[in-house]
């Protein structure tokens, strides 16, 4: 039924639930999935630097990428599901809703419920409910159990 499930992390609560239930899904219909981490550069002036923003900025935040994919790929290869991994720049809801599953053949979107505050939901808005919306193919969004 599903292919091909692309799995946004951000390190969140939210994110690893969702990548508990990605995993599931793999098991359950022989799937490949893609773990992806994006560094939003959408907040600065392009030309700043690395991807838009200030080098040790960008610096720290491909270090935080690296660690969230290191610590999923751990996890995913214990689970023994194919995978591929990446660190995109960019804007995060429309890598996640539009460039990466139309360049990669994704057949289902597994997103945490938010990875974000209840403030810079209101300000900036949630990447999951615009991918809710927006997305090029089917969203399944994951609440963490409490």
């Amino acid at each position: 039924m599903y292919e091909h499930i692309l799995i946004p992390l951000d390190g969140s609560r939210n994110s690893k639930q969702a990548l508990e239930e990605a995993i599931s899904l793999a098991k359950k219909f022989d799937s490949k999935l893609s773990l992806l981490t994006v560094i939003n550069n959408t907040n600065f002036y392009y030309g700043a630097g690395a991807a838009g923003m200030p080098p040790s900025m960008y610096d720290d935040q491909k270090k935080m990428a690296d660690k969230i994919l290191s610590d999923a790929k751990k996890y995913v290869d214990e689970q023994g599901v194919s995978y591929e991994t990446s660190a995109d720049v960019g804007n995060p809801k429309n890598i996640i809703a539009h460039i990466y599953p139309d360049q990669h053949g994704i057949d289902l979107i597994v997103i945490g419920k938010s990875g974000v505050d209840a403030l810079n939901r209101l300000l900036i808005g949630s990447t999951t409910a615009y991918v809710v919306r927006n997305a090029t193919t089917k969203v399944l969004v994951v609440n963490t159990k409490d």
